[in-house]
């Protein structure tokens, strides 16, 4: 691949990473105002909630969790991990 090309592909890898940025940029638009399963509000211009709350996004939908209902999903999935999976322990 000569020099010419290289710059060619690195034009057009660059314009498809803008594309995809923008793409997503906007998704984040339709950001929900409260935590989607507990319905607590969500404030934008919190930076301590900007910070902590989590933000999903499957296939263009949009999703918001607030701290409390990750740390209990967390905790679920732990209990349903052990459940599943006891740990095997030696008798010495």
């Amino acid at each position: 691949m000569n020099r010419k090309q290289r710059r060619e592909l690195e034009r057009h890898a660059n314009k498809s990473d803008v594309k995809n940025l923008s793409e997503k940029i906007s998704i984040f638009g339709n950001l929900p105002q409260q935590c989607c399963a507990c319905t607590n509000a969500f404030d934008k211009q919190n930076k301590d909630m900007i910070n902590s709350w989590r933000v999903v996004v499957r296939q263009e939908v949009v999703r918001l969790f607030c701290p409390d209902c990750i740390q209990k999903t967390q905790e679920i999935i732990n209990e349903r991990t052990e459940t599943l999976n006891p740990s095997i322990q030696d008798p010495d």
